[in-house]
């Protein structure tokens, strides 16, 4: 029996229920062994048997067997309301729709009378959709790659006119997404072309111009225009508006109504009044005022006037509506202060008392520690400088009501009695402004031994500048330019005059120069683009003056003649000072962990960025040509032909700028740079100003720097195809504290623990090794988390436990089975509370913010259904009572026992594990590190105060370095215990030094007091017993005892040593290498594999 075609057994099919609809007289039962039935639906229909008792069939065994229709009543008419019938019509039409989607080769030998019109008029016509204007252009348009028809709410036919109506409609009733709209219809206009296009750019036109409306894109070029990203999630009204406001004090007048504009696109997008009230400067109610003043409803009044005063001062057009805001502001709080000083300008007149000291530094508490009062402090003296004299006045007054010294400190001229002999005591740092950690990380420096003698004989280890010297030259694994080992030397000369200062000063504190501020605050590259800007700001050009303070308007009058030489001299003067260009810029990116993000607040605007070398025209001479002979050759031209000389170019003003301002300016951008990138620029700048001591076999410079700073981690990838190990320098180790409270080892083993990784679609396992181990160990403690929710940044205050011994064993790289044992067995320790804990967290319901975990939840709910059966009870309520399963408030009374009785046993269990992952490596205590250098933060993330504790091992005591300030610590629990308060000071930078070399590293104390300055600074010191080439462990420290193991050592899980895989691989990095030179290559075989990525 052939197969038939399903275009047969459908047709087949829909007659049987043809029949059984129109219940004619061919409605009969189908005879199961009749050969059309059978080749269509198998023997006696047993394979379709499901189907056809689904469509109502039934099934006879009588005789051959029969399948009798579905009997259907007689009297029924169409429309149909019988559900069968219904349901029969909608298989009869289903079976001719897929009759119809048959290949034409089977519909040939099949003919089919039945025809059905299609729907879709019908539907056109339900809504007055049928008979609309079409396209006559229809088939030149081009296809729309987007849903621009669909979100317009019409279709690719339509007319242009109905199209446009259909667009104002949008408008009409959905205003908000007027920008989208917009850009559909523009998009549609570019898709059709001729006379449609420029028909839809005139509505476009009009739309923009007086229906004040933009396009989507308009929105994303307008947070472009003020250097910010539409998708930041991070992005708040304050931060906008505070952006603007930045912004304007940096333009001019007349780029003003621009900004505004943009900013009024951002504001109408985000649908935020606020955004939109700034913009438009409306301020007409108090809320506007504070929204423009920045100020809100708990500011002092003293901090509202100075907050007027920063703003006039940043924008002196702005002073009327300055005025007019602190007025509403004075009316709202009834505040005579505000109202006098709109009156006069002034401050209310008297003599300052500590009550108005603590009021004007915005200090609530009266019992604020010092820190929170040198934190307000810096504060108030960063956002309002020109007020930093009353500031240091109150400061002063709180001082002298606290007896601090330590406060005193840091009011400028303020005497305090020596505490210690200068002679053998740390001099302090004076404060020089808004350089946050400076003073912190140039103490440290100093307190290292080999460093400080390296920097005070620097000419002992300078690099030589010849050209092949400097060619060969590799710092961080990049090469390194003539330029930037000149500005590294500037900046160890500039170094080493302070570190003279620290020696022999016969006072208390020593200023650092605004000019060593900025080179360790500032990498080259952000150097070079920070005088970009400030070569553009001071490039304006002047008018002709001005008379009793109008300006003089008229054209310029004729350039002064200047000479050949003079006129070389002008073209050659920038190029003398200038760092590098653009060019340059991009050659020397300081790879070693120095980042070359440039501050959002310069100026990015290409279009009008004047050129950079604008001071003067000059034709260059051709290099080929002697310069004789060029200057005859001219001088023949010029005789031979003066008629067709063409009129000379005048020399274009030299834009002057303001060296002192520039300085202050780039110190303060420097200083908002991470700690880390300015720890990382200063050693990556004494690098390059020095020698090396011998070069790697990748080119690498190794040096004294690299020697006391670096170290080396090997990271594992072990896949089912073998281990690879790659090497890496490193200079510190990060860090955090997000998740919870913890020991400084937990924090630092989630650096180097195991964890999953995608390895070719794969997942495999990676973890690290220190193969070298610094002598001097540096821990990032990375506080700045982002709260997804909240949108902002924070920082995490939450404690780490600091030991004053460490151990590195645990981390080192080697071979020793015990170790590798217990290694591997902690892994699976934390793994499994990794797992308790997160059952933990649902069992107290941490993700929920009801505060409630599952069994006070239970108990709950236990007792809102007691309370729901007590009401049976009160005759008053009991009309009003449900009833409730007397089973359920045992039932969940057990539940919550249960979920109190887990969580209890959890606890118990991840207690004890924690214990054992603790204790693990308590045999192993070989290579020990001492807490040497803890620098500390107070504050929030937006500001704060910092300083530092130094350990002296020869005294064996801490002290603490805040600025001017330097005192002994007397109770170590400000170091190492958690401090039960809101906000409390944290470190966010360790340093360990190795114990066996720590009298050879560091030396807090190092004082020669002179009566007089040297002119010129000294040289290491007498009393300097350990040379700088003491600590060379580049070939090989006896100090540390566990080296890398050969790459042939180590076994892959098939026994064959140094294989791994063959494939390309995707991991991550290490976390603490993340901003480091990444040198080291993958090994295979004991050889770099080619192909493989890191």
């Amino acid at each position: 029996m052939a197969r038939p075609q399903p275009i047969t057994v459908l047709m087949n099919l829909r007659a049987y229920i043809k029949d059984a609809l129109d219940n004619s007289p061919r409605s009969k039962p189908i005879s199961a062994v009749n050969k059309r039935f059978m080749m269509s639906f198998g023997v006696n229909g047993e394979p379709c048997r499901d189907l056809f008792e689904f469509l109502g069939f039934t099934f006879r065994r009588d005789l051959d067997g029969f399948w009798d229709p579905p009997r259907l009543s007689p009297w029924a008419h169409q429309p149909y309301t019988d559900e069968q019938r219904i349901f029969l019509d909608n298989v009869f039409y289903e079976l001719s729709a897929l009759i119809g989607l048959r290949s034409p080769v089977e519909k040939k030998g099949n003919q089919d009378d039945f025809t059905f019109q299609p729907a879709i008029d019908d539907l056109y016509f339900a809504v007055d959709a049928l008979d609309y204007p079409k396209a006559p252009r229809l088939n030149e348009f081009q296809m729309a790659d987007a849903p621009y028809y669909e979100d317009l709410g019409v279709v690719e036919d339509m007319s242009t006119s109905s199209i446009l109506d259909a667009f104002s409609r949008q408008i009409t009733v959905d205003r908000g997404r007027g920008p989208s709209y917009l850009q559909c219809l523009k998009e549609i206009g570019l898709l059709r072309g001729g006379e449609d296009e420029e028909t839809i750019n005139r509505a476009v036109e009009t739309a923009c111009s007086e229906g004040n409306l933009y396009l989507d894109s308009d929105i994303t070029e307008a947070y472009k225009y003020f250097g910010l990203g539409r998708d930041d999630q991070r992005l708040t009204e304050d931060s906008i508006i505070g952006t603007f406001y930045a912004y304007l004090s940096s333009v001019s007048s007349t780029q003003e109504t621009e900004a505004r504009r943009q900013l009024w696109r951002i504001g109408d997008s985000r649908n935020s009044e606020r955004i939109k009230s700034a913009a438009e400067d409306r301020i007409a109610t108090p809320e506007q005022a504070q929204v423009f003043l920045g100020v809100s409803d708990d500011t002092a009044d003293d901090f509202v006037m100075t907050m007027f005063t920063a703003k006039v001062n940043d924008n002196p057009s702005c002073r009327d509506v300055a005025r007019r805001a602190v007025q509403l502001i004075a009316e709202a709080r009834k505040s005579d202060v505000l109202k006098h000083f709109v009156k006069t300008g002034e401050m209310t007149a008297g003599e300052m008392d500590v009550g108005d000291a603590y009021l004007l530094l915005q200090i609530p508490d009266r019992n604020a520690d010092e820190g929170a009062i040198m934190a307000a402090y810096t504060i108030c003296v960063d956002d309002a400088p020109e007020q930093a004299e009353k500031y240091n006045q109150a400061l002063a007054i709180i001082a002298k009501e606290k007896n601090s010294p330590l406060l005193g400190g840091m009011v400028p001229g303020y005497a305090a009695k020596p505490d210690h002999d200068l002679s053998n005591w740390p001099v302090g740092l004076q404060n020089i402004g808004n350089t946050c950690y400076l003073n912190s990380l140039l103490q440290f420096y100093f307190s290292v031994r080999p460093y400080r003698e390296m920097v005070l004989d620097f000419e002992k280890y300078k690099m030589e500048l010849d050209e092949e010297s400097c060619q060969k030259k590799r710092v961080g694994s990049r090469g390194v330019s003539k330029k930037e080992i000149e500005r590294s030397q500037k900046f160890l000369r500039e170094l080493r005059v302070l570190f003279s200062d620290m020696i022999s000063s016969p006072k208390e504190f020593v200023t650092p120069g605004q000019e060593l501020a900025r080179l360790t605050l500032i990498s080259p590259s952000n150097e070079a683009a920070i005088r970009r800007r400030s070569t553009i700001s001071a490039g304006q050009f002047g008018g002709l003056g001005e008379l009793n303070g109008m300006p003089v308007l008229g054209p310029l009058g004729p350039p002064a003649i200047i000479s050949e030489n003079e006129t070389q001299e002008r073209a050659l003067g920038p190029e003398k000072t200038k760092l590098s260009s653009d060019e340059d810029s991009e050659d020397t990116l300081v790879s070693d962990g120095v980042k070359n993000e440039i501050p959002a607040t310069l100026n990015d605007d290409k279009e009008n960025e004047p050129p950079q070398d604008d001071a003067v025209m000059v034709d260059a001479p051709n290099e080929s040509t002697p310069r004789a002979e060029s200057r005859d050759t001219q001088a023949a031209a010029t005789s031979s032909d003066d008629s067709n000389k063409p009129p000379p170019v005048p020399p274009r003003p030299t834009p002057q700028v303001d060296s002192q301002r520039q300085l202050i300016d780039e110190v303060e951008i420097g200083a908002q740079q991470d700690v880390t990138e300015v720890i990382n620029n200063v050693l990556f700048q004494s690098q390059c100003a020095i020698r090396p001591l011998s070069i790697a076999p990748d080119g690498e410079q190794l040096d004294q720097v690299k020697d006391l700073f670096y170290g080396k981690a090997t990271s594992y990838i072990l896949s089912d195809k073998g281990r690879r190990s790659k090497e890496e320098w490193w200079c510190d180790i990060k860090i955090d504290v997000a998740t919870g409270p913890r020991d400084i080892y937990a924090a630092i083993d989630g650096a180097f623990d195991i964890q999953k990784v995608s390895v070719e679609n794969s997942v495999a396992e990676q973890y690290a090794t220190i193969s070298k181990a610094p002598p001097i160990l540096q821990i990032q403690v990375q506080r700045v988390q982002f709260d997804a929710v909240k949108k902002r940044s924070f920082k995490s205050t939450h404690h780490l436990d600091l030991k004053e011994t460490i151990y590195l064993d645990r981390y080192m790289d080697t071979l020793n089975p015990e170790i590798l044992r217990r290694r591997k067995q902690t892994w699976e320790w934390k793994d499994h509370v990794r797992k308790l804990e997160a059952r933990q967290s649902e069992l107290l319901r941490q993700t929920e913010s009801d505060g409630l975990d599952t069994a006070t939840l239970l108990n709950s709910a236990r007792d809102i259904l007691n309370d729901l059966s007590e009401m049976k009870q009160d005759p008053d309520t009991a009309r009003d009572a449900i009833n409730v399963d007397p089973a359920l408030a045992p039932e969940l009374d057990r539940l919550a026992q249960a979920a109190h009785d887990e969580l209890k046993v959890l606890d118990q269990e991840i207690t004890e594990y924690q214990a054992m992952i603790s204790s693990q490596f308590d045999y192993s205590r070989q290579l020990a590190y001492r807490l040497y250098a803890v620098f500390v933060h107070h504050g929030s993330v937006e500001f704060g105060h910092y300083y530092i504790y130094i350990f002296d091992f020869e005294r064996n005591i801490w002290r603490k370095y805040n600025d001017t300030y330097v005192t002994e610590v007397s109770d170590l629990d400000e170091i190492f215990k958690s401090q039960d308060r809101q906000n409390p000071p944290t470190p966010y930078f360790l340093v360990y030094v190795h114990d066996r070399m720590k009298d050879r590293l560091v030396s807090p104390v190092e004082r020669e007091i002179a009566e007089t300055l040297p002119e010129s600074a000294p040289g290491p010191s007498a009393s300097s017993t350990a040379s700088m080439e003491g600590v060379t462990p580049s070939k090989g420290s006896e100090d540390v005892e566990m080296g890398p193991p050969p790459y042939d050592e180590v076994v892959t899980e098939s026994g064959v040593p140094g294989e791994g895989a063959d494939s390309e691989m995707k991991e991550r990095g290490i976390p603490m290498l993340a901003d480091h030179d990444k040198t080291g290559s993958w090994a295979h075989n004991g050889t770099d594999k080619t192909g493989v990525k890191w």
